[in-house]
């Protein structure tokens, strides 16, 4: 099934979500606790939350939907879900880069367990066609840590890894939410796979500069202890994957191909 959309545009926005954009001031959002819950578009349809469709034939399950206007420019960007910190934390202890990994593009996040899996690596991907993902998954297969992979439907596949026993020190840490206690060398590590410097944002985090400290106390009207996190805890049941929130339950999805 088709749909079709006059003026009104989709376009993938990376793994975990697409953008509407071109006509969009055709569409009316509706609202809950402050929050747009559904989008009623010119077509006489409607697109809310727990939505699956798909986008240039790529599947998204709608769990966000947020509105922005930029330079006077009205859009949509409609996420199945945020980033996890294990995506961000956890994931260099498998070494290599952001690019090795399709961070960008195939990844939809990396949790610390699922169902049985307690305390692994855990990557759920959008499964491709393209034979470079066909090596991808043969690569992955052959690391180490590797224990197993399964695909939950025909469009995602999950890879499971145990903890190298070098970051097992590392793991405890952040799954207690100390980032600034995981071993120096490994948060060095953490920046190099995903590209960023010490002085930024990431980098500020896990050596707790005292920079960020103090834009938080502004930011926040409060006082922080020189020796808290500057990051919010983790979230275990987000940092869990949740198979529900992020595939559709229904056999069939409308579409803009």
């Amino acid at each position: 099934m088709s749909i079709k959309c006059k003026d009104v545009l989709f376009s993938p926005a990376g793994a975990l979500g697409f953008k509407i954009h071109g006509g969009t001031s055709s569409i009316v959002p509706h609202y809950k606790n402050n929050q747009i819950v559904s989008l009623e578009m010119p077509e006489d349809y409607f697109i809310a939350l727990g939505d699956a469709m798909k986008i240039k034939k790529k599947p998204y399950k709608v769990n966000i939907i947020e509105k922005t206007i930029k330079d006077g420019i009205l859009s949509y960007t409609l996420k199945t879900a945020e980033r996890t910190k294990c995506s961000l934390f956890l994931l260099p202890m498998l070494g290599g880069t952001r690019r090795l990994f399709m961070f960008n593009n195939q990844l939809l996040n990396a949790f610390l367990g699922y169902d049985k899996y307690v305390d692994k690596i855990v990557l759920l991907y959008r499964w491709s066609i393209d034979p470079l993902f066909a090596k991808f998954e043969q690569a992955l297969k052959k690391f180490s840590s590797f224990e197993h992979s399964f695909d939950p439907d025909p469009y995602h596949v999950i890879f499971i890894f145990n903890i190298p026993d070098n970051h097992a020190l590392d793991f405890k840490y952040l799954k207690a939410s100390q980032y600034s206690r995981m071993d120096d060398v490994y948060k060095l590590k953490i920046l190099d796979f995903h590209g960023m410097d010490i002085d930024m944002a990431l980098g500020q985090i896990l050596f707790r500069s005292k920079e960020r400290r103090l834009d938080l106390e502004s930011k926040l009207d409060a006082e922080i202890d020189e020796k808290s996190e500057l990051l919010s805890v983790l979230d275990l049941e987000k940092e869990t994957l949740n198979l529900k929130h992020y595939l559709n339950e229904k056999k069939e999805m409308p579409g803009l191909e």
